[in-house]
């Protein structure tokens, strides 16, 4: 089956991975009203074949599909250039929440769901995926540099690729660094106000960040967590906590 064609030029792009007819053709029209170029797919198998062929900036992604189902969609590609990902599903298990962030997902959309609630969320990770940052300025505790201006990430002098929201906590974090940040202000910065509450994103990103920046995971130096408080970028210089902006 042929993917719908995304129409009209400009805006973000989003691919939209959904074996459901009608859930796909109830949402597409208002996505692509609020001026995104929308392609729908309604399978794993199209949607890696679109991701070959073409850049999104964003990929709606089902999980429950015959054949090729959403968790190897994001295994397929792993290590390789791919959009921001939105999971959704009718499960809303937290150990499916769990695994989706930790394959790589930037968020997790439980089936039933709006439009308003669904177009919320593509306005939030698309932002978290395009931040704009004014400050131009280094930041190195522990063998990592965080450099603002480039919005480039070493450890002991190698750069380090990070996801768009894993460089936003990292960013939130080092802008502070030596302080402990309290969960809801990163929450608040890195999601933005309606995800006040969700703490597993934080924690599996602070995880995420942690198997890439720490030297030795069991006794973090650079993503440390202060338990019933926060986290705190690289050793402590302050007592104070700290909102994370």
């Amino acid at each position: 089956m042929l993917a719908e064609s995304a129409l009209g030029a400009g805006g973000p792009r989003l691919l939209l991975v959904e074996d459901d007819g009608v859930l796909r053709d109830a949402i597409a029209p208002p996505i692509r009203r609020h001026g995104y170029q929308l392609t729908a797919v309604p399978s794993g198998l199209e949607a890696v074949r679109e991701l070959e062929g073409a850049l999104f900036d964003l990929m709606l992604l089902d999980i429950e599909m015959p054949l090729i189902d959403g968790w190897e969609v994001l295994q397929r590609l792993g290590g390789r250039r791919m959009p921001a990902v939105m999971m959704i599903s009718a499960r809303g298990d937290e150990k499916d929440k769990v695994r989706a962030l930790d394959m790589g997902a930037d968020d997790y959309l439980a089936k039933p769901f709006g439009t308003s609630e669904l177009l919320s969320r593509i306005r939030a990770v698309l932002r978290r995926a395009s931040p704009q940052f004014a400050p131009a300025n280094i930041v190195e505790r522990c063998g990592v540099r965080v450099d603002f201006g480039q919005r480039m990430v070493w450890r002991n002098g190698v750069e380090v690729k990070l996801s768009p929201t894993e460089y936003l906590l990292l960013v939130a974090l080092a802008r502070n660094a030596g302080c402990v940040c309290d969960h809801r202000a990163l929450l608040r910065e890195v999601w933005g106000p309606e995800y006040i509450d969700e703490w597993t994103y934080l924690r599996t990103f602070a995880k995420r960040l942690r198997a890439k920046l720490e030297t030795d995971r069991a006794f973090p130096e650079v993503i440390v967590s202060i338990p019933g408080r926060g986290y705190r970028f690289g050793p402590a210089e302050h007592t104070e906590v700290r909102a994370a902006s």
